[in-house]
């Protein structure tokens, strides 16, 4: 059984590729609050391929307004500071991550977009718009740890594959074989590179979120609203998801919000969701 010593001293060894300097500095720079558009397109302008990739991103369908814009300055303007920092780590991501050995890093990615965007759609119902932002990073990265788990263990994680195709779900295969779940090996990973404690955090619990946390509660329910769209494997063909019945549903949508929400236009916009992590994922790999 693998500890998180071991996995620690092997993330090293094996080397994952850092985040790129390009979305370390954009992730500061949002931070500081004198932050110019000019700072942001300094430090774009550095990254030709990531500039690219986020003009794109803001004349799709995710984020297109009234027209089609030409400059990197008008595409900064119209997706927002925090919006150009998370999708730049996201498109950053799928680019440098791909995937590992044996993981399909096309369906991982779609999604953990997904995951992402849904995440991100619930918080603005829940009248959580501050956090919206913060929800689709986690989202988008609620599933990394399987990425360093088949990179630093390949022979290993093939078996966990095995036991998911005979229908198992991850998280019971990654423990009975591995004795570490992606949950907590994406944590590892995320507080060496360096995140906030609050995103390393969400990715530790997002499978069993504590009753009063809002932020892993709801990428525990995007999570799941996701994998009855986009199944992960053989046992999430049989998912079935009863809001009323989630404790995840409950305290994400607490109090007055969870009677007035429209559920037919949560599912609606889950789908579109699953429209636009497809989209996301396709011109990001295209970098």
């Amino acid at each position: 059984m693998i500890t998180r010593e071991q996995f620690i001293s092997r993330l090293k060894a094996k080397s994952l590729p850092s985040l790129p300097l390009t979305v370390v500095a954009l992730g500061e720079a949002v931070q500081d609050e004198r932050c110019t558009v000019d700072r942001i397109l300094g430090i774009l302008s550095k990254d030709p391929s990531l500039s690219a990739t986020l003009l794109r991103l803001a004349n799709s369908a995710l984020y297109a307004g009234t027209g089609s814009i030409q400059d990197l300055r008008s595409a900064v303007l119209r997706l927002g500071f925090d919006a150009v920092a998370n999708l730049g780590t996201g498109a950053a991501l799928v680019r440098t991550l791909k995937g590992g050995t044996h993981l399909n890093a096309v369906k991982l990615w779609q999604h953990s977009v997904a995951v992402g965007l849904t995440a991100k759609g619930i918080c603005i119902l829940a009248k959580r718009h501050g956090q919206a932002e913060t929800a689709f990073l986690s989202g988008l990265l609620h599933d990394i740890g399987k990425i360093a788990l088949d990179t630093c263990y390949p022979e290993a994680y093939a078996t966990v594959l095995q036991q998911v195709e005979g229908g198992a779900f991850f998280l019971d295969a990654e423990r009975e074989v591995l004795g570490l779940d992606h949950a907590e090996a994406g944590a590892l990973l995320a507080a060496d590179w360096s995140f906030p404690q609050t995103i390393v955090e969400v990715i530790r619990d997002h499978h069993e979120p504590p009753n009063s946390d809002f932020l892993p509660n709801l990428i525990n329910l995007s999570d799941l609203l996701v994998r009855t769209r986009i199944p992960m494997g053989p046992a999430d063909e049989h998912l079935l998801v009863s809001l009323d019945e989630l404790s995840a549903f409950k305290a994400v949508m607490a109090g007055a919000l969870q009677k007035d929400l429209d559920v037919e236009r949560l599912t609606f916009s889950i789908d579109d969701e699953l429209d636009h992590a497809l989209a996301f994922v396709e011109l990001a790999f295209q970098a």
